[in-house]
């Protein structure tokens, strides 16, 4: 879900070390993969232990989680990924935009933190997918833009301003599928 209401981000969320290990990493991601989870560079950042390790988990048990998080690696986005206690009703998770005028673009993906572990990898997939919908749409830089790109690729999902599209919800049924098997 894409909620596009305007979000007040602390700026210890951008200016965390993006070198924080992750929790428990997994000796059966090759090194080049496991990269993509603690590199300098990274753009889809976890906020806690929790989501580095849903983040971890998720690539060495899905191909489709693996494939969306490799390509936003190499778009201008950087993603940071937090559980909160509360969203808006029925929403599992949300990604939002931060304005930036030059420069990468800020998205932040939230889950709802009461979510089993393969939910929470499911649900962050289906959040990187619309990450990646705007990484494809470079002229996605505020609300307005956002709104715009959502009207044309997406369907409203209750609320003002909140969309789903098709590509999102497959990509977390699929990446559901692959943790299943």
């Amino acid at each position: 879900m894409v909620s596009l209401l305007p979000v007040a981000v602390t700026a210890a969320l951008f200016f965390m070390a993006p070198s924080d290990p992750v929790a428990d990493p997994r000796a059966s991601i090759p090194a080049p993969t496991y990269a993509l989870l603690v590199a300098p560079d990274r753009k889809v950042r976890g906020t806690d232990a929790r989501v580095k390790q849903y983040l971890s988990e998720g690539l060495e048990r899905s191909a489709t989680f693996a494939r969306l998080l490799s390509t936003l690696n190499e778009s201008d986005v950087i993603v940071y990924i937090e559980r909160v206690m509360t969203l808006p009703r029925d929403t599992m998770g949300r990604l939002t935009l931060v304005p930036v005028a030059n420069g990468p673009r800020y998205l932040r993906i939230q889950i709802r933190s009461d979510l089993s572990a393969m939910e929470s990898i499911a649900l962050i997939g289906h959040e990187m997918r619309h990450a990646l919908e705007v990484a494809e749409a470079p002229r996605v830089r505020d609300n307005g833009a956002l709104i715009e790109l959502y009207q044309r690729i997406g369907h409203s999902s209750g609320g003002d301003h909140v969309y789903d599209t098709d590509a999102a919800q497959n990509a977390g049924r699929q990446i559901r599928r692959e943790l299943l098997s």
